[in-house]
């Protein structure tokens, strides 16, 4: 499967989405090939989230994240 940037757009969205104990996340996306791909950052790119990674591991990564929100909302996770 060939990761595209909207599919890691549309992911983000549903993670910027959520409020977590009224703190609005506010994450970014940056590509840049030749330092090694997708980072995730936040405050204009001054706070890493997560160092870079290729696409596909972005996309399980942000995946990993929205697993966990919806687990932390629905109750399984105390």
């Amino acid at each position: 499967m060939r990761v595209t940037k909207r599919m890691l757009e549309v992911r983000l969205g549903r993670i910027n989405g959520t409020v977590v104990d009224g703190v609005f996340t506010g994450y970014q996306l940056n590509n840049a090939p030749c330092y090694g791909g997708w980072q995730l950052t936040c405050n204009n790119g001054s706070t890493i989230i997560q160092h870079r990674l290729p696409p596909k591991q972005m996309l399980n990564y942000l995946d990993g994240v929205i697993l966990g929100l919806d687990m932390g909302r629905y109750g399984a996770v105390k």
